[in-house]
């Protein structure tokens, strides 16, 4: 597993062993997959809500994951907003600063999660679409996924001393 910089100055993606790309653009190629997208949402009927289509929810998904993709661009272009903008805490109960903070990035039914390192500086781990009849990450498999790689990923973190900016770039530099 390695960590890569993505468009981005300060937003970093894992890229795990065995797989063609980085987390970002794994996901951003999923969900711009209608075919991948209609079968999911086949596969979770039971979580779509009663007023929308399968195919009504692929093209908003679809169009949730552009979208996600120009906030980000235009975060990182703007010099008045940070990637604080879009990323939030994961657990809304969490008020305090932590270090290696568990974020979420959400439009919609999309899930995109990062550890925060500092202000402006995280790293993506992996993401989800989370329906709205699943109220907790718990609730099904691909977000429990979603969940472990965030917290293997904090634990990767603190195993190799990373728990702010410099010790993070200071790690990048010597991997």
């Amino acid at each position: 597993m390695k960590i890569v910089n993505i468009f981005a100055h300060r937003l970093f993606a894992f890229h795990y062993k065995g797989e063609v790309d980085n987390e970002y653009d794994r996901l951003m190629d999923l969900w711009d997959d209608v075919e991948y997208i209609y079968n999911f949402l086949k596969e979770n009927k039971a979580d779509i809500p009663k007023h929308r289509t399968i195919l009504q929810l692929a093209e908003f998904i679809i169009e949730d994951a552009t979208e996600i993709d120009d906030v980000l661009m235009d975060i990182t272009e703007e010099t008045n907003k940070t990637l604080s903008h879009f990323f939030m805490p994961l657990h809304n109960s969490e008020g305090s600063v932590k270090v290696l903070s568990l974020q979420k990035g959400r439009q919609h039914y999309l899930r995109v999660y990062a550890i925060k390192i500092d202000q402006d500086t995280f790293v993506i781990t992996g993401g989800a679409i989370k329906l709205p009849m699943q109220h907790l990450m718990k609730d099904r498999a691909h977000t429990i996924t979603g969940l472990q790689k965030l917290e293997n990923t904090k634990y990767y973190f603190k195993e190799n001393g990373v728990f702010d900016e410099a010790s993070f770039f200071e790690f990048l530099k010597e991997n």
